[in-house]
């Protein structure tokens, strides 16, 4: 839906652009509110993985945002992204301008595809599906109860349920603004990225929650903890997309032992956030990791919300 006549975005007009800080959260929601939820539009995923070397940053054109997204080693996927509803052929033309004027690729890369579809001379453009980037969505209902789960995740998690009674079980939020429940959530994410070989895109998650955590809350992160027998198992962290029906996770991460997979503290996890309401669940993209793909399809995947680069025709 376009977004509401009058309001002047708070940022600098393109070209000029504004480096994001923490403090720069509720303009940015305010900007993107009216969109789908997604997790390369949060204000905690701008801040956390597009956000590595400090480069993160927004400007406004037309009543839209352009965001420059670039990730380290990374290169060939980067450059500017325009979202929002607002005079969008005309806005794509000012920004071609500006790039071939810099010498620079003349493309569009990581545009929703919500954007094209305010797009009304499709014949000016070329739309490259960028499969890496689409953000995968689906329902909380795929991961409870047993009977909606994938047989062989079901069975794993019917293998713990009958070992560890469910008054065993404990599902909670801690919070982060108690000393000693953000330390032991830290000590979570550590005992995760210490059983895990990381890689730059671990190092980098590693870095995302820890950032995450320490600032749950002027981010506006929740957190759930599955608990067995009073010993955290697993975690996660999530964003309330706008429509108040949608959840960003942003990590879900199990580290004990007995269950490095996600099926079992999923279960659970699942079982608490809709007795609270919400439906869905956005789980970000794969950037083309194809393990992480490969899971991620497993999952039960129903909807992309879909990337695209846009280019001149030529």
């Amino acid at each position: 839906m376009p977004s509401p006549k009058g309001t002047k975005l708070p940022f600098p007009t393109f070209p000029e652009f504004k480096r994001l800080t923490i403090d720069d959260r509720d303009d940015v929601m305010r900007a993107v509110k009216h969109l789908c939820p997604s997790y390369d539009l949060s204000f905690q995923g701008l801040m956390t993985w597009w956000n590595t070397m400090d480069n993160i940053a927004v400007s406004e054109l037309n009543d839209n945002l352009v965001i420059p997204y670039y990730m380290p080693g990374d290169e060939v996927n980067a450059g500017l992204s325009l979202v929002g509803t607002n005079a969008i052929d005309e806005s794509i033309c000012a920004i071609f301008d500006y790039l071939k004027a810099k010498g620079e690729p003349v493309r569009l890369v990581n545009v929703p595809e919500f954007v094209l579809s305010y797009v009304r001379y499709h014949d000016m453009f070329t739309f490259t599906d960028q499969r890496d980037f689409a953000e995968y969505v689906m329902p909380l209902a795929h991961f409870y109860p047993l009977k909606n789960m994938a047989p062989h995740w079901a069975q794993k998690v019917k293998q713990l349920l009958a070992k560890y009674p469910r008054e065993e079980i404990k599902v909670r939020a801690l919070d982060l603004e108690v000393p000693s429940q953000k330390t032991e959530l830290l000590a979570a994410a550590r005992t995760w990225r210490t059983r895990n070989k990381i890689n730059d895109f671990g190092r980098v998650e590693g870095d995302c929650m820890r950032y995450l955590i320490t600032n749950a809350q002027a981010l506006g992160i929740e957190n759930l903890c599955v608990y067995v027998n009073d010993t955290m198992w697993g975690f996660c962290l999530y964003e309330v997309g706008a429509d108040r029906k949608t959840l960003i996770m942003k990590h879900i991460k199990a580290t004990h032992p007995e269950t490095f997979g996600f099926e079992f503290i999923g279960y659970h996890l699942a079982e608490n956030l809709l007795a609270q309401g919400y439906k869905d669940v956005n789980f970000g993209a794969d950037y083309g990791i194809k393990p992480l793909r490969m899971f991620m399809l497993t999952l039960g995947t129903y909807n992309f919300q879909r990337k695209y680069i846009i280019e001149p025709r030529k």
